[in-house]
């Protein structure tokens, strides 16, 4: 079942343009993994440090191998030097509700 993951996340001040242009390198590689379909990142137009990336992935087991390469490549830590916290990481069942 397809499932929708949110990671949420706060920078530190002065972060934004490193991170953005990091996601952008690390997407690559993400389109590259069995299983994935969509990812975007989106920052808050009320606080320009908080952002979004949302993803879209064939399975929640697709994702958490996902994830784990992340952590033993070591851009998940990349990821939290750069915020204020830890990130949050969220795994959504998508439920059609259109009819």
């Amino acid at each position: 079942m397809t499932v929708s993951v949110l990671v949420e996340g706060t920078l530190k001040d002065g972060e934004r343009d490193g991170f953005t242009a990091s996601s952008k390198e690390n997407f690559k590689v993400t389109r590259t993994f069995a299983g994935f379909q969509t990812i975007d990142l989106t920052y808050n137009v009320e606080d320009p440090n908080n952002w979004v990336i949302t993803e879209l992935w064939d399975s929640k087991e697709d994702y958490e191998k996902y994830l784990q390469f992340r952590q033993e490549d070591g851009t998940f830590d990349e990821v939290v030097s750069v915020c204020t916290e830890l990130p949050s990481v969220r795994i959504f069942d998508i439920v059609d509700a259109s009819s």
